[in-house]
């Protein structure tokens, strides 16, 4: 007779812990994981007794809320998952850095002007502190019969200290426009005429 009491006492617990859940649970798809997980603690309920009562010297009771993990065991698991999140975050913040590098590249490449560019950026958490342009300009020669510029030619000569601040200019207004920097986070060298 105790073994029945149990049960009921047990089963009335939970249909009344599940109508009030049920209550709280918006109306969709999570209605019915909720009633099969209700319907496998009715289960346990059930069973736990009767199958106490058939088999006095085996205990069958289910503790899985009170299962405790070694400490020693707990602290190792922890480690391991912030080193795998820093892991994480790095090979993020490289592929992040790199995809920008890329985009800014292509971004400075449309600037009249400049031939080639090479970009390195100091990413933090995602925003850029600082950019670093290498900048390549564009093959030029100076016809001495005209005095004409004809850019794509084999001779070169650099630019004079007046296009190069032009192209400062540009790319420092392009990069502002695009990605917030300022002035003073733009840092930009030119290499020769190539």
């Amino acid at each position: 007779m105790s073994v029945l009491a149990e049960i009921v006492r047990n089963v009335l617990v939970i249909i009344i812990m599940a109508s009030f859940l049920e209550l709280l649970l918006p109306v969709g798809t999570i209605r019915p994981f909720v009633r099969f997980a209700i319907g496998l603690f009715v289960l346990i309920a059930v069973l736990n007794p009767v199958l106490g009562y058939l088999f006095h010297d085996s205990n069958f009771q289910v503790n899985w809320w009170d299962y405790q993990i070694d400490e020693d065991i707990g602290d190792s698991i922890v480690a391991e998952g912030r080193q795998i999140n820093e892991r994480m975050v790095k090979q993020n913040q490289q592929m992040l850095k790199e995809k920008m590098e890329g985009q800014i590249n292509a971004v400075i490449l449309l600037v009249p002007g400049i031939e080639d560019v090479h970009t390195e950026a100091e990413i933090n958490d995602g925003n850029i502190d600082r950019l670093t342009f290498t900048i390549y300009p564009e093959k030029i020669e100076i016809s001495e019969d005209t005095g004409e510029t004809n850019v794509f030619t084999s001779e070169t000569e650099e630019y004079s200290s007046e296009m190069k601040q032009q192209i400062e200019k540009k790319i420092i207004n392009v990069v502002s426009n695009m990605y917030g920097l300022g002035g003073e986070k733009i840092e930009i060298n030119f290499e020769g005429g190539r």
